[in-house]
C-alpha cells in the first residue's frame, strides 16, 4: 500500500463537513531522540513528528524515525472541527527489531466503521464517539490541554480493536530536554496494570507540542523520547 493511495480520501469519507476546519492546531515540526530497550539492550533513534494541513483542508500527522537496528513510520490524515479529531486514514509500517505487521486503517465515520486495508476486513464493532487512531490520541491530548483540562480520556483504536486511554494532569514544572528549558504540563497515563508508567510532558505554548514521554515497566524504563528541535 503506497503513501499516495492513504493521502487519496476514501469516497465516503469526502463530505462538507469533513472539509469544514475550525480547529486550533499549529503546523509544526519536532525532531526528537529516543531511548529503547529490548530486553538486556538498548538503542538510540532519531525521530521526527510533523503536522501540516493539506490542501483539502485536511490535516496530516507524520511521525518518523530510524535507527541502525529499528524504523517505524506512522502517517494519519484527519479533520478537526469544533476541537475534536475524526481520523481518516492511518498507516503503520515498522522493520527491524520492531517486528509489528502492517497496517492500512481507513475510519469511515459516515457508517461508523473501521476498514483495515491490509487484513481486508471491516470493524463494525469497533466505533466509538470521539475515536482517535494510534497517532492522533496525542495530538487530541494537546487540545484538551488547551482547553484546561485536567482529566481527559479518548477511545483509541489499537490494532484489532478499540481501547479507552484515560489521562491525568500531575501538575505543572519546568523541564531541560535538548531542545531548549520549557514550563511543562506533567500528564500520566491511567492504566489498570499498576506496573506500567507512562508520563508526558507537553510545552505550555501555543499547540501544547509533546517535549517528552517516559514509559516505565516494573521501575525499569522501556523508553524514552525528547525533543531537540521545534520549529512552527
Amino acid at each position: 500500500m503506497s503513501l499516495f493511495r492513504l493521502l487519496v480520501p476514501a469516497l465516503l469519507f469526502l463530505s462538507t463537513a469533513a472539509m469544514a476546519d475550525n480547529c486550533p492546531l499549529t503546523p509544526y515540526t519536532i525532531d526528537y531522540q529516543s531511548r529503547y530497550k529490548f530486553g538486556w539492550f538498548g538503542f538510540d533513534i532519531e525521530a521526527r513528528r510533523e503536522l501540516s494541513q493539506l490542501e483539502d483542508g485536511r490535516w496530516k500527522l507524520d511521525f518518523s524515525a530510524k535507527a541502525s537496528m529499528a524504523n517505524l513510520q506512522e502517517l494519519s490524515v484527519f479533520t478537526c472541527t469544533d476541537s475534536l479529531i475524526t481520523p481518516g486514514d492511518y498507516l503503520y509500517r515498522a522493520g527491524g527489531v520492531i517486528d509489528e505487521d502492517d497496517r492500512t486503517l481507513v475510519f469511515i465515520p459516515q457508517n461508523g466503521v473501521i476498514r483495515d486495508q491490509e487484513k481486508d476486513k471491516t470493524y463494525d464493532d469497533a466505533w466509538q464517539d470521539g475515536i482517535q487512531d494510534n497517532l492522533t490520541y496525542i495530538q487530541q491530548a494537546s487540545i484538551a490541554l488547551a482547553q484546561n483540562k485536567t482529566e481527559f480520556s479518548f477511545p483509541v483504536f489499537e490494532k484489532k480493536k478499540t481501547k479507552v486511554f484515560r489521562f491525568q494532569v500531575e501538575g505543572e514544572e519546568t523541564i531541560e530536554v535538548p531542545a531548549g528549558k520549557f514550563q511543562a504540563i506533567k500528564v500520566r497515563q491511567l492504566r489498570d496494570d499498576k506496573d506500567r508508567e507512562i508520563y508526558a510532558w507537553f510545552a505550555k505554548q501555543d499547540g501544547f507540542p509533546l517535549i517528552r514521554l517516559k514509559d516505565k515497566d516494573n521501575g525499569k524504563e522501556k523508553y524514552r523520547i525528547e525533543a531537540t528541535r521545534l520549529s512552527f
